[in-house]
């Protein structure tokens, strides 16, 4: 018996590596300025992080965005996308883990997840600022506003608003589901797994601005990587959300690391 059960979970965990690299593959949007795409291989991530837990999880995340990389042609991204695409399954299956051990990990949790993306906008922001104080030349060739100064206020501003819109929509929405699914008897996406998803999903957002900023030469120039990341997560988040609720009301709830009924029982 033991045996079957490692071989079962060793198929189980080629399978999602491989639906992670199809999925990344199939729909692959190039994104101007950053050098990169955007796709729905997130959601085989996120959904393979329910499944597999945060180790395996990370195996078949990494492996299978990695390789995505390599096949469509952006092979100087897949030694970043190795390793951020397996650590945020990873931040995924542990942040829902350590809901799991304690029920008030979930609330410490979530505000820590919303803490550290506030900051890491306020951040982010602040960098932009400074290059356009001190290296006005450099943003302006990357904005396309060279010598033109009104034009250079007018991008940052741009970018003002779209970091301010990323740093409160997704702490804003976060809550609503949080508040949303406090009450729910018949939850089929626990709220733990909404923070472990978005938990994941905003360290894979920081995780390719910082790999951008090294491929680049310019941390300014990365920022244009941040709208992008968020939209393909959320997409992710919605995709695995829906599939995780589907497939929990079949024969294949067996395979998650842990039950919807678990959750629920225990009031999270």
């Amino acid at each position: 018996m033991p045996n079957n059960i490692n071989t079962e979970k060793l198929v189980i965990t080629a399978l999602i590596t491989a639906m992670t690299a199809v999925m990344t593959i199939a729909v692959a949007i190039p994104v101007p300025f950053t050098n990169g795409y955007v796709h729905p291989g997130d959601s085989m991530i996120l959904l393979g992080a329910l499944i597999l837990g945060r180790r395996r999880g990370a195996f078949a995340a990494g492996v299978g965005s990695a390789l995505a990389d390599i096949i469509i042609g952006y092979s100087v991204w897949a030694p970043f996308t190795l390793v951020i695409k397996g650590v945020m399954a990873f931040i995924t299956g542990l942040i829902i883990e350590k809901c799991e051990e304690k029920r008030r990990n979930l609330a410490v949790l979530c505000g820590s997840v919303i803490a550290l993306w506030l900051v890491f906008n306020a951040a982010v922001f602040g960098v932009v600022m400074y290059t356009a104080n001190t290296d006005a030349a450099s943003l302006s060739s990357i904005l396309g506003a060279e010598g033109n100064a009104s034009s250079l206020a007018a991008a940052v501003r741009g970018i003002e608003a779209r970091l301010m819109a990323s740093a409160l929509i997704i702490p804003a929405a976060l809550l609503l589901i949080a508040f949303a699914l406090r009450k729910k008897e018949n939850v089929s996406v626990p709220l733990s797994h909404v923070v472990g998803m978005t938990g994941g999903g905003l360290f894979m957002v920081f995780g390719y601005y910082i790999a951008g900023s090294l491929i680049y030469g310019n941390i300014a120039a990365a920022v244009f990587s941040i709208p992008a990341n968020i939209a393909q997560f959320v997409g992710g988040f919605l995709i695995a959300a829906l599939l995780s609720a589907a497939l929990r009301n079949t024969s294949a709830k067996r395979y998650f690391l842990h039950s919807a009924e678990d959750f629920r029982r225990r009031g999270r």
